[in-house]
């Protein structure tokens, strides 16, 4: 009977022992944490034109994809530009030159985007190389802005192999984005 109820105890142990190793996560929330952190930075950086920050960086790891990080951006600061009571209206100029901005910092981030992601397929340690790295940028528009045939969403997904390949060789910036794919929505 005693051996038994050991037999019962020990494979007890062995199935938390087992439902607690397959909770855990091959990356580090430490790693995403830190990957979240540089997004925030980069994009927060003040710049000649910068962007406006509207939700921090949300990074998650899925088993047998890889990961995915999500932020939500204003590609500029556009809010001294909105109507207020005292400046009711928006004029054409202003419209037509928030939305050439807006156009020419599409590319930009993609850009940054792209590099982002090169640089995070080295610190995801644990992520096996054939899982994907992921980002996609939010993007928010005002009501009075010519936003027509501009982005709302930017997808990008690779290989994290082909990211750190890309890494190691100083890929240019049009190489990389010859392996990453982008969808626009």
């Amino acid at each position: 009977m005693k051996f038994l109820v050991m037999l019962a105890a020990a494979a007890t142990l062995c199935f938390a022992a087992a439902c607690f190793a397959a909770g855990e996560s091959l990356v580090s929330r430490a790693t995403m944490l830190a990957i979240e952190r540089t997004m925030n930075q980069t994009f927060s950086t003040v710049s000649a034109d910068p962007y406006e920050v509207l939700g921090t960086a949300r990074g998650t790891y899925l088993e047998g994809y890889g990961t995915l990080f999500t932020t939500e951006l204003d590609l500029i600061n556009a809010g001294p530009l909105s109507p207020s009571p005292f400046k009711p209206k928006m004029t054409p100029q202003e419209i037509e030159t928030t939305r050439k901005r807006k156009e020419k910092k599409v590319a930009e981030l993609k850009d940054t985007m792209r590099t982002l992601m090169m640089n995070a397929s080295e610190t995801l340690e644990g992520m096996p190389a054939n899982e994907h790295v992921a980002m996609e940028a939010i993007l928010f528009y005002y009501s009075w802005e010519n936003s027509r045939g501009l982005p709302r969403r930017i997808f990008m997904t690779a290989e994290k192999q082909k990211l750190m390949d890309a890494k190691s060789s100083h890929a240019t910036p049009q190489q990389l984005a010859q392996i990453i794919e982008e969808q626009e929505r």
